[in-house]
């Protein structure tokens, strides 16, 4: 395929590797509009591919005002932001990174923040850090939970559960996981004991979430579920917002009936950038230390952003050079 031929539309925000350009370029002409959801709809109309990240939402009205969009790209798992239905209805390309497990294998960043997040609440480092900034050095007021024999539970022992449990390992927890599509030497290779998601839920320290949205795993997380949980047990969201009930897990943490929350992601996320001084699980974090929200930086280090960005960047490449040779 002749260079120029091609138009390329990234709405990849922040620091878009160099690499992952050149390879675009070497297709056509790649214009960086970066992730702004209005100068794409003016910019897909002659866009042959278009590389996107999450935030940026490609709809059906979208996909029709690109009349000659063949490739869609994401260096996401998740696919929630695309409508991939109807780019398959469009005879469209979406090309991302689920199921591409050997590759995945190799980026931690995300399960990395988790393990993080978990050692945040257990350790009250929100508290801590805060009471420095405020020249207040009172050690024994920050008291927390050491995770040495502890139990850690692990919704989901795919590729991030099965990291988690390696680390959750090497800290000298007791490893639990509940994954209805393994089999039982998976989780024995593993170093982690099978059990029920009931189980799970009723004999953790500290639960995190590690499996894809869909219809079986939407509000996963809900009033009936945190009945069974602790009262003193730490929830860890790094998958995706709506597996967690957030108006039943408000109602969990106002009555106690969980230590606390750490989240990378939040429900309807998105949709309430424009709200999101009234998002309710925002405004109780603001109120209380017990609950600690990222804003979807799992997947943001250097060193990840290069790996997938760069990734994509060539399976794009190869789908058009596949369509060339044939």
């Amino acid at each position: 395929m002749s260079k120029n031929k091609l138009k390329i539309i990234n709405a990849v925000g922040g620091n878009y590797p160099q690499a992952a350009k050149e390879i675009l370029s070497s297709l056509g002409e790649v214009k960086m509009i970066g992730p702004d959801q209005k100068i794409l709809a003016v910019e897909i109309v002659k866009a042959d591919v278009l590389v996107l990240q999450l935030g940026v939402v490609v709809t059906k009205e979208i996909i029709n005002l690109a009349p000659n969009l063949k490739v869609i790209a994401t260096a996401t798992t998740g696919l929630d932001h695309v409508n991939v239905g109807y780019a398959k209805i469009k005879k469209i390309k979406v090309i991302s990174l689920r199921g591409e497990t050997e590759f995945l294998n190799t980026i931690t960043s995300t399960a990395e923040l988790a393990f993080g997040l978990a050692i945040a609440l257990a350790r009250h480092l929100v508290d801590g850090v805060a009471a420095v900034k405020n020249y207040q050095w009172e050690s024994t007021k920050f008291t927390g939970h050491s995770l040495s024999g502890k139990t850690l539970g692990l919704v989901g022992l795919g590729r991030l559960g099965k990291i988690m449990a390696r680390y959750g390992n090497a800290f000298g927890m007791k490893v639990i996981a509940c994954d209805p599509y393994l089999k039982d030497k998976e989780f024995i290779e593993n170093h982690c004991q099978k059990v029920e998601f009931s189980d799970l839920l009723s004999n953790s320290d500290i639960i995190s979430i590690h499996v894809h949205l869909n219809e079986e795993t939407k509000d996963m997380f809900n009033a009936e579920a945190f009945a069974r949980v602790k009262n003193t047990a730490y929830l860890i969201n790094t998958a995706r917002g709506d597996i967690v009930n957030e108006k039943d897990l408000l109602q969990a943490l106002t009555e106690k009936k969980i230590a606390g929350f750490a989240a990378d992601v939040l429900a309807d996320e998105l949709n309430f950038k424009q709200n999101f001084s009234s998002q309710p699980l925002v405004e109780y974090a603001q109120k209380n230390s017990n609950v600690i929200i990222t804003p979807h930086i799992g997947g943001s280090t250097f060193e990840s952003r290069q790996a997938t960005d760069v990734f994509i960047a060539k399976k794009v490449q190869e789908f058009f050079n596949t369509m060339i040779t044939k």
